[in-house]
């Protein structure tokens, strides 16, 4: 029942998920009503220039049109492709959704007739005024407006503190209302998983609030239809019904998928801004392998006045980087709850215990395969008495298999005779063949926490182990969900179903095996260590019980007496 109940809910989770992250590829393409976004740019004719910032961990471009980032690679070995740095920069060809650019003018705040801003442009050609490794230093000036923005690295990993000032230089009050913006695109073809494996590319715009629940957005929920709900898309003083916008106060906005974000925290302001979100799917009708999604996520400040020389400042954090639990934990010095990145579904509270604990046996055996065999060494045992119930329950209800057989062959041609009569045998030898269930159905909140943990650890990232070269991949040969389908046709067969219909018997010795199998071909090798090693443990388990039961009642494995003293 254990291992029928595992499977099932395995091959569950793959079906649904198969569903929810590819949807229907016959659905009609409808346009969202997302509003045209303007390309006024300053200081046109200037040269382009870049500038670099360096860490041991990354080494981020930034391009002096926009002054956003153009690339962002990741330089420690674990991050490392070809010998290349990952880049997390997605969108270096779309300037107005470059990370990091300040815009400094917000149509949606603008009265009818009211047209002059204080920076009456969306993108700035910057002048580069200082250049490097850990500081880039960039300048504008016109007859009304005076810009800076300084981008300087920290003390911690993967982060840039970036700050913008402004200065109204005209002979009037004129208005500016900035907005800090972080995006990424992702091609169609790269979120669509396989079955059984999401694709850790799947991508969700997120704000997470001061107080409050976190709101995390996938592509499904910004579907044109969805843009007419008031609730979702309400109409606001810093946007037109194109951007969702959670209420609360902001901790950070991110843009974040299985094991890297982007997030942007503010930190100096003269008023708080607010968190904004929008998924803009672009379609090619011609090649479905051009299609994909602009993933946005922003802080938009209100609209501020500002008097002739009178000036203002922002500063926000960035965090572009790998979602490492210790790393995120320390990040902003541990004032801005960026661990909250990693989501880790229903059973958070259980997968925080397991991730804890795992982390705790990797700082003991630094090998994350070892890490993960330990972990569910000790889950399975922690788990074993609610299990044993059911180990019993099988046990027993093999000792009844001569008496079933004979019940099968009476009443083969009566099916409804034949069900109240094993229900008659049931119940005058105290047998329910659905007790250990209930058992076995509580420890499944275990298993679900563990299943989540391992599909989106970043800690198991590129990391070797055996003969797989990224335990956050699939196997490449294919052998390990080959010997996880053999192990449980070996388990299926140490302990069959009993008490079903002949044909459900053979499909659970057969069919089953062979699902798991192809269901764990696309699955990170992690999880097949935990799979493997979990499947093994359950037989180890079985034989145990099976060994102490027949040794305590003198039963043979086909329910007859092995000894006088059992006969007695």
């Amino acid at each position: 029942m254990e291992g029928l109940l595992r499977a099932l809910i395995f091959a569950g989770i793959g079906v649904a998920m198969y569903f929810v992250f590819n949807g229907d590829p016959s659905a009609e393409i409808s346009r969202q009503p997302i509003f045209k976004t303007f390309h006024e740019v300053a200081g046109k004719g200037t040269p382009e220039t870049s500038c670099t910032l360096w860490t041991p961990e990354f080494r981020a471009t930034f391009a002096s049109r926009g002054a956003g980032i153009t690339s962002y690679r990741l330089l420690t070995a674990k991050y490392q492709h070809d010998d290349e740095g990952l880049d997390l920069a997605t969108t270096p060809d779309l300037e107005l959704d470059r990370s990091l650019r300040f815009h400094f003018r917000n149509p949606a705040v603008a009265a009818p007739g009211k047209q002059e801003w204080n920076a009456n442009f969306d993108l700035v050609n910057w002048t580069l005024v200082r250049s490097e490794a850990k500081l880039c230093e960039f300048h504008y000036q016109d007859e009304k407006v005076e810009l800076a923005k300084t981008l300087r690295t920290t003390e911690q990993p993967y982060e840039i503190e970036v700050t913008a000032s402004i200065k109204n230089l005209a002979d009037k009050t004129l208005p500016h209302a900035l907005s800090v913006s972080t995006a990424a695109w992702r091609y169609q073809h790269e979120v669509e998983g396989k079955f059984g494996r999401i694709s850790p590319y799947i991508t969700s715009v997120e704000c997470i609030p001061v107080t409050g629940d976190e709101e995390r957005k996938l592509p499904d929920e910004f579907e044109p239809d969805d843009f007419a709900d008031d609730q979702l898309f309400r109409h606001s003083a810093l946007h037109r019904g194109d951007w969702m916008q959670p209420q609360g106060e902001p901790a950070f906005t991110a843009v974040t998928n299985a094991y890297f974000a982007q997030a942007l925290v503010p930190l100096k302001s003269a008023k708080a801004p607010v968190c904004q979100l929008q998924i803009d799917e672009r379609i090619d009708p011609r090649s479905n392998a051009n299609s994909g999604s602009i993933y946005r996520a922003r802080l938009a400040y209100p609209e501020r006045d500002l008097k002739p020389g009178e000036s203002t400042e922002y500063s926000v954090l960035s965090f572009i980087g790998p979602k490492e639990r210790l790393v995120l934990a320390s990040a902003g010095k541990g004032e801005h709850q960026l661990d909250k990145l990693i989501d880790l579904g229903f059973f958070t509270a259980i997968a925080k215990v397991l991730v804890n604990f795992l982390l705790t046996v990797y700082g003991l055996f630094p090998n994350w395969g070892v890490a993960i065999i330990v972990l569910t060494v000790t889950a399975r045992f922690l788990l074993f008495p609610l299990s044993l119930p059911s180990i019993k329950n099988m046990i027993r209800m093999r000792e009844l298999k001569p008496d079933m057989d004979a019940l099968n062959e009476k009443f083969k041609d009566d099916p409804q005779q034949k069900g109240l009569a094993q229900m008659e045998l049931w119940k005058k030898e105290g047998v329910n063949p659905f007790k250990g269930c209930l058992p076995q159905l509580a420890s499944m909140p275990v298993w679900f926490a563990l299943y989540r943990t391992l599909q989106s650890a970043v800690e198991l990232y590129n990391i070797p182990f055996l003969w797989f070269p990224d335990l956050s991949e699939p196997d490449p040969y294919f052998v390990l969900p080959l010997i996880i389908g053999v192990v449980f046709f070996l388990q299926q067969k140490l302990m069959p179903m009993q008490g079903g219909d002949p044909m459900q018997q053979k499909m659970m010795m057969y069919f089953m095996p062979g699902m798991f199998t192809v269901f764990m071909l696309f699955l990170p090798a992690g999880l097949g260590v935990y799979m493997f090693t979990n499947s093994l443990l359950a037989i180890t388990q079985q034989q145990v019980v099976e060994w102490h039961t027949k040794r305590s009642t003198g039963l043979n494995r086909d329910g007859s007496t092995g000894s006088k003293k059992a006969e007695s």
